[in-house]
């Protein structure tokens, strides 16, 4: 059915966009937000049941408008300036009236489906499951609900039936006048005009005394009923705060636990078992953030072990860089506390014999190195970036006991480590050198060459070169870098950089962040194009000149683009964050528009092109009978009688009559013919209509032989119009 396909498609292109995004509070163009307001009515407005949504609630997903995966709808961002404006407001309106009224869509039955989704649909697609116990079950309801734009019932049934090309209708029979009816799953519909919102609901498996929709919908309206999960509200406000954007949560209480015990011990022990037993809540989507585009996925497991290992405890990144960094990279390293409970927890996490080797090969390096990863955790950290700026590529190191370190280093001068202090270009530059070592660790029997060449390595060792900062230490690929540095004089101080840029540094393990330009303007004539291109398929007169120019509008130039693994105590998720449209992670902008354009056009089209080429399959077969009604027919004609079988008429066998589509030809009793379709190479027709039949019975008429034709094992809708129980033309 068409409709499904539509609300397939649209979910498909939701992921895949991610949905639009804007730029920080203090850039964004001044707008009226009134206009706004009336803008998101008369095109699509925010999501409802969020807001009202049942007790029990254990899934909730949110499906944006096709206007707003297009970036149509203002929801934040600078451009909203753009879409409120009554230049827009016209363009869509002329789009969705010609829809309406263009004679090309509506012989090519796409006007119902486009109707659908660009003019009828009014707001977000919401689905609730709702579970009496509180977790996904046999009783678990699916409540769906959204705004349509029909003024009355008849409105909405005639709606329906445009839409129904199949045996299987979507509507069994009309909503009655209230408003009531079911879909033929059976599923039980509600449009209340008053709200011009529909409702759907159906169990996963009915049982008594459950709920009505009537009901349903009498405890949604009622402001003290909704009652939305605490972990749905936390989490939707790093997905999603707009009410426009994809967001889907569901829980997962019990359910990993079971996951776990099943999957028994991993190759990284006892941890993810542990994270899954755990873990009570999922969410995922993409929307507004921040005043930023964002999609995330977010799992909460509370007191998971992994967790407390991994929970950055810190991000001030008090150090400046010469003007404002192109990229910038961060890794939250372990406090020593935290490594000190992992390694107590080796064995409880990954056994007695992982733990046993891990202590022995830490004791070797430590033998050989004087090495304690606790000690190094105390002296550095946790905060460690890489950055680009005006002056170089640098390494930034937290190092709190500095001192500490350098004590350390002079203390290992007896097994070989160096270090001094250079003079490059007036900068003094600090050095060290730490010997390999390689060499001692092959065994007595190794052969001379393969020693030498280890000593060789060895020789060369590895050092590196830093300046001090503060509490921290700058280091760079080579000491000159770091003279740059110094003689650049940086005066951008990264912690406020990040916090402009909204960057989750707190809970971020490890992320980048870069800086895009001319996002928002891409994004907003790459929409541009989308309303020119859609004005021209519906056959509109849209004025897109008549919209405001980017320069006008004073949309920022510089955006944001960045990614993250993201750990807190209670959950663990990943992050991209935008301007407009994930594509600016991998490229330009500009391509989204016209992505989300043939992708919204072919959820249409293409369904109605594959119902086009399978029908001419049909016809195609139907032309390997031409021949054999010629033969049946004179020879009807000669002898007074029908041949019974196709030596009678004249003819080869049934399999040599085909052709593409048609594996054989038969004539039977009665001078009938039946063309038996055939999708086995070398046959070419579509899976649909393999051994499907075309029957062509005859009869005598005025000295003449006639033609009448029908389908048997294959859909009616592919039939040509002259094969549908009519006759044919002799």
């Amino acid at each position: 059915m068409i409709a499904r396909r539509i609300v397939l498609s649209a979910t498909a292109i939701a992921v895949a966009l991610g949905l639009a995004a804007c730029h920080s509070k203090d850039d964004t163009p001044a707008t009226d937000p009134k206009a706004v307001a009336a803008a998101q009515t008369a095109i699509s407005s925010t999501a409802w049941l969020r807001q009202h949504l049942p007790a029990h609630t254990v899934a909730y997903l949110r499906i944006p408008s096709p206007w707003s995966m297009l970036g149509g709808v203002p929801n934040g961002r600078p451009l909203d300036a753009a879409l409120s404006t009554q230049a827009h407001l016209d363009a869509v309106a002329a789009i969705r009236d010609g829809i309406g009224k263009d004679k090309v869509l509506a012989d090519l039955k796409l006007a119902p489906a486009l109707s659908l989704l660009l003019s009828d649909l009014r707001s977000p697609v919401e689905v609730a499951l709702v579970d009496p116990v509180g977790i996904p079950s046999p009783a678990s309801r699916a409540v769906a609900t959204m705004t349509l734009d029909f003024a009355s019932v008849d409105a909405f049934n005639a709606r329906i039936a445009s839409l129904d090309k199949g045996d299987t209708p979507i509507l069994p029979a009309p909503l009655d006048t209230e408003g009531r009816g079911r879909l033929a799953s059976g599923a039980t519909l509600r449009y209340d005009v008053s709200q011009h919102r529909l409702w759907i609901s159906q169990a996963m498996r009915e049982s008594p005394g459950e709920q009505t929709l009537d009901q349903i919908v009498a405890d949604a309206a009622k402001p003290s009923q909704a009652a939305a999960p605490d972990t749905l509200v936390a989490l939707e406000s790093r997905i999603d705060t707009s009410g426009e954007g994809l967001f889907g949560w569901a829980s997962v209480r019990g359910l990993g636990g079971v996951a776990a015990a099943q999957a028994g011990d991993a190759s990284l022990g006892k941890l993810p078992g542990d994270f899954a037993s755990k873990a009570d809540a999922v969410a995922f989507g993409g929307g507004t953030v921040d005043g930023r585009g964002t999609f995330r996925i977010v799992v909460h497991a509370p007191q998971a072990r992994a967790l407390t290992y991994l929970t950055p405890t810190a991000f001030a990144p008090t150090i400046k860089s010469a003007g404002e960094p192109r990229w910038a990279m961060t890794l939250s390293l372990p406090s020593a506390d935290h490594y000190k409970t992992f390694e107590n927890n080796l064995t409880l996490d990954f056994g007695p014999h992982a733990a046993k080797a891990y202590h022995e090969a830490l004791a070797r390096v430590g033998k050989r190195y004087h090495f304690d990863p606790a000690r190094y955790l105390s002296w550095f950290g946790p905060e460690m970036l890489v950055f680009s700026d005006d002056a170089g590529l640098f390494f930034a190191l937290h190092s709190p006991d500095r001192k500490a370190w350098y004590d350390f280093v002079k203390g290992n001068a007896s097994i070989g480590w160096k270090t001094g202090e250079a003079d490059v270009g007036g900068t003094s530059v600090h050095w060290l050198t730490v010997p390999g070592g390689a060499a001692d660790t092959l065994p007595p029997d190794a052969d001379q060459g393969t020693r030498g060449l280890l000593r060789l390595i060895d020789r060369m060792g590895s050092k590196t070169w830093w300046i001090e900062d503060g509490d921290w230490i700058v280091m760079a690929k080579v000491p000159q870098a770091l003279a740059d540095r110094v003689a650049a004089k940086p005066d951008v101080a990264l912690d406020g950089w990040f916090k402009q840029r909204a960057y989750p540094g707190a809970r971020t393990l490890l992320g980048f962040t870069a800086t895009s330009h001319g996002a928002q303007r891409d994004a907003y004539y790459t929409y541009i194009e989308f309303l020119q291109a859609l004005g021209a398929v519906t056959g509109s007169d849209v004025n897109i000149a008549a919209l405001p120019a980017a320069h006008t509008l004073g949309l920022p130039d510089k955006g944001v683009l960045g990614a993250a693994l993201e750990v807190d105590a209670d959950t663990l998720g990943i992050s991209f964050t935008y301007e407009q449209s994930p594509v600016e992670l991998v490229g330009q902008a500009g391509g989204t528009g016209a992505v989300a354009t043939a992708a919204i056009l072919a959820a249409i089209a293409v369904p109605q092109y594959q119902n086009y080429t399978l029908r001419a399959q049909v016809a195609g077969a139907l032309t390997a009978a031409d021949p054999v009604k010629e033969a049946v027919a004179r020879k009807r004609l000669a002898s007074g009688r029908f041949p019974a079988n196709n030596a009678a008429a004249g003819l080869g066998k049934p399999e040599t009559l085909g052709n593409d589509y048609a594996g054989a030809v038969t004539v039977g009793q009665g001078g009938e013919i039946v063309v038996s379709l055939d999708g086995t190479p070398p046959r070419k027709a579509d899976p649909k209509l393999d051994m499907g039949e075309l029957v062509l019975t005859p009869r005598v008429e005025e000295g003449r032989v006639d033609w009448s034709c029908s389908g048997e094992g294959i859909d009616p809708k592919y039939l040509p119009a002259s094969c549908r129980d009519q006759p044919l033309e002799p």
